[in-house]
């Protein structure tokens, strides 16, 4: 007769001794056990996996997802949360919030979702990337001002739009504003650098400035490394493709 073959579990993650003062693992620890030898697996394909079943989590996720079915964006769920969670972090700090990259306007969606009543300013050229850069080709991820604007409808009276090569032909709307939430998602060296050093002198205390492609796109990676190499605080990648820095 043959007999069953233990399950094979990774060899770190066996289960392990039960207390002597047990007669069997608990349910919870079993179920412990197997969630961890789950994260293990996930982690050896370059993936991570997380929880979002506690009250706090799963509101911050019913959040997204309603922000991101009105329209596509590049940026997955568990980056959404990431901007939901600094947003809603600095709720209390005084100043305006702030996109460069706007697309079709989905991760604008999640910020506004996530933020109560704080205005935002999206600024894009509306035609895609205005030149090439590692794998990304000119043109790229265009979105309408048309089509930003349909996404956002329900909160046209907290945004404003700035078309235009960032900063050079939009800063000035700007110029004069303090922010305590900024996302940039800009794709490009020149650009993410010239958004660096113009939002960073312009965020409040305790303001958060986060981006996307960090560090799958070496033209940001190369942006965020230049420009904090001269700045008393540093930046803080994050488990998806961001960073993240908080103004001192």
């Amino acid at each position: 007769m043959q007999t069953a073959q233990p399950l094979a579990i990774p060899h770190d993650e066996v289960l392990a001794e039960p207390s002597p003062n047990l007669s069997r693992p608990t349910i919870n620890f079993v179920k412990s056990r197997l969630q961890m030898s789950l994260h293990v697996v996930a982690s050896k394909l370059h993936f991570g996996l997380t929880n979002y079943r506690h009250a706090d989590r799963a509101a911050a996720l019913a959040s997204i997802t309603q922000a991101r079915s009105l329209a596509y964006t590049a940026t997955t769920p568990l980056e959404c949360i990431e901007i939901h969670n600094a947003v809603q972090a600095v709720q209390k700090i005084p100043g305006e919030m702030a996109e460069v990259g706007a697309y079709l306007g989905g991760t604008a969606a999640v910020m506004l979702n996530a933020s109560h009543g704080k205005h935002l300013h999206l600024f894009d050229t509306f035609a895609g990337l205005p030149e090439s850069g590692d794998y990304l080709k000119q043109g790229e991820y265009a979105g309408s001002r048309e089509s930003v604007e349909h996404t956002l409808v329900a909160y046209k009276d907290r945004i404003t739009l700035h078309p235009g090569l960032f900063p050079k032909e939009s800063g000035h709307f700007a110029q004069h504003l303090r922010f305590s939430f900024v996302h940039l998602d800009m794709d490009l060296y020149d650009g993410t650098l010239d958004a660096l050093r113009f939002f960073w002198p312009r965020m409040n205390p305790v303001g958060i400035l986060l981006s996307h492609d960090y560090p799958q796109i070496s033209g940001v990676v190369r942006a965020f490394q230049e420009f904090f190499a001269d700045q008393p605080e540093a930046f803080i990648p994050l488990s998806g493709q961001q960073c993240l820095a908080v103004k001192g």
